[in-house]
């Protein structure tokens, strides 16, 4: 199945269900690229430095292009959702 075919499937998940989906492909990720999720205790600037080669690769690979608005975007993130046993 080809990413033009899934984007729209994900377009059309409920935003909990796309955290979960990112969640599982940053594990996947981890995994092809050798990190652990697990964060050990390191220094704050080793961390730094790690976010920011993580952040880069995903530039590299555009992992972000399928946002046509990024304002919009997170606007619908942010939206307030129905939670289950309240009014």
């Amino acid at each position: 199945m080809s990413i033009s075919t899934l984007l729209p499937l994900v377009e059309a998940l409920p935003p909990a269900e796309k955290f979960q989906l990112m969640q599982i492909l940053l594990t996947s990720l981890a995994q092809e690229e050798c990190f652990s999720l697990q964060i050990p205790e390191q220094s704050t600037t080793n961390q730094g430095q790690q976010i920011a080669s993580i952040l880069q690769r995903m530039a590299d690979r555009n992992a972000l292009s399928h946002i046509a608005d990024p304002v919009a975007w997170q606007q619908e993130i942010r939206q307030d959702r129905v939670l289950i046993g309240r009014e």
